[in-house]
């Protein structure tokens, strides 16, 4: 390691003690920069390492080099190096077919790691659409890159996994025949690395379709043991991570509010992760939220995300102006088709280490007025929320149905096994026998960052509660 790397590499370290120690004393609006300028830049380090990775796997690739090449090969690359001779004698006119074919794919490969750089450059820049080129709409750059940066991933992935192949058949390689499965493999690395560059752009423009299109409404059917038999029954559109931001816009807000009264329902939950950004730069994309019409009411409780970008409050500001009611650690009283009912709300759990003054999840708080005999549903963004409260019999008994979010299903095909990992509850209706309480878990309506989501992953839940027969 050359002194100039040694250097660098202090002065990351440095940087990133500093932020690390700046994060843990500040708070509020400050605290939260702080945390997006440290994540960004660990996110443009490691995507440094990862992009030159990238770039030698698939640079390897376009120039067709091979593992081991015979007489003939080294001979044709040879003759394809651009020497002195090759390069005088390549800008006349050639008489030879094959100097012009060889020509040809000296040019083919000089577009192709263009092309690459580009894909490159857009995945790294990212991150900067979330504070640059704002608007009610997406901008088409900011839609290329954040798209590029999910196909980046994939590719990464799959490129990790050609080369496990890659490595492990080159030591079974030496200890098998000549024709088994494991020398095809072997002596194929550049198919498989143009394939997980293949398969890359293939979810990505899978993805693109699924966010291009209306989400699918997703019916379930409740049983609530405190419904009254002489009422009717209740229904609830859940909206969850509805994430408006630099590849959310307001087209995709009025069509999704549209589509949610269409359904009638008598109750909205809009369970957390509403924006990614400030309220002067995606006023105008939020605005349609305000025709969200039920006649039980429009209710709000915060995600993680309402604590990451910008000041929270504005963002209530802006939903009470809409007439929804914010659940901030509270509840509300109401009665519906016949039913007692009571709309509670829990900051995230997110929210103590946001270092938000006067946030923070308050279980107890949020559901304190919440009478035994009426049907409470509760507001938790993240299903391990939903958990804590669970595991509490104090506050599972008070609980019918808890509704939540946050983990976008996976969001792409590759995490799908890490937020199982990573959270009680993934996605759908569960039901916990011991407290006789429901969660649903959407996957969200939107999605966050890149518009990439799997396919059938937004949606619209609608909820209808009933008596049991």
């Amino acid at each position: 390691m050359n002194l100039k790397i040694k250097i660098a590499i202090a002065i990351l370290a440095f940087i990133h003690i500093s932020l690390a120690i700046a994060r843990k004393s500040t708070d509020g609006v400050a605290h939260h920069r702080l945390v997006r300028l440290h994540t960004m830049l660990i996110t443009s380090t490691v995507m440094l390492t990862s992009s030159y990775y990238m770039w030698k796997r698939i640079n390897f690739s376009i120039k067709k080099h091979k593992p081991h090449k015979s007489e003939s090969e080294i001979s044709i690359a040879n003759n394809l190096e651009s020497d002195t001779d090759f390069a005088i004698t390549s800008l006349l006119p050639s008489p030879n077919p094959v100097g012009n074919r060889r020509l040809r794919l000296l040019c083919l490969q000089d577009v192709a790691q263009a092309l690459l750089l580009l894909f490159l450059f857009l995945s790294h820049i990212a991150l900067f659409f979330y504070y640059i080129l704002l608007g009610p709409e997406p901008n088409v750059i900011a839609i290329t890159a954040l798209s590029f940066i999910a196909c980046y991933a994939h590719i990464l992935i799959f490129l990790l996994i050609a080369d496990i192949l890659y490595y492990s058949t080159r030591i079974i390689h030496n200890r098998v025949s000549a024709n088994s499965v494991h020398t095809y493999l072997h002596e194929n690395r550049s198919f498989h690395i143009m394939l997980a560059v293949i398969l890359g752009f293939m979810f990505m423009f899978g993805g693109l379709y699924t966010t291009h299109t209306d989400p699918i409404v997703r019916e379930a059917s409740i049983p609530m043991n405190k419904f009254q038999t002489s009422g009717g029954n209740v229904s609830i559109a859940l909206l969850s991570d509805i994430h408006i931001g630099p590849s959310v816009g307001r087209t995709r807000i009025a069509r999704i509010v549209e589509m949610t009264n269409a359904l009638k329902p008598d109750i909205i939950a809009i369970a957390g992760d509403l924006a990614d950004g400030l309220v002067r730069d995606f006023h105008g994309a939020a605005e349609p939220l305000c025709n969200l019409k039920a006649p039980g009411g429009v209710y709000f409780a915060t995600g993680n995300h309402e604590y990451m970008h910008g000041n929270v409050t504005e963002w209530f500001w802006f939903l009470e102006n809409c007439n929804i009611t914010i659940l901030h650690n509270q509840n509300k009283h109401i009665t519906i088709n016949g039913q007692q009912m009571c709309m509670a709300g829990a900051d995230d759990i997110y929210a103590v280490r946001a270092h938000v003054p006067g946030h923070g999840m308050d279980l107890n708080k949020a559901l304190s007025t919440c009478e035994s005999d009426s049907t409470n549903v509760l507001l938790a963004h993240q299903p391990n929320a939903a958990k804590v409260v669970l595991n509490d019999s104090n506050l599972s008994k008070k609980v019918n149905l808890i509704l939540s979010g946050h983990t976008h299903g996976g969001q792409m095909y590759p995490f799908v096994p890490i937020v199982h990992i990573a959270n009680a509850f993934v996605r759908g209706q569960y039901y916990d026998k011991k407290t006789d309480t429901y969660v649903y878990v959407s996957a969200g309506v939107n999605y966050f960052g890149p518009p990439i989501k799997i396919f059938g992953g937004c949606e619209i839940i609608f909820i209808t509660m009933n008596s049991n027969p």
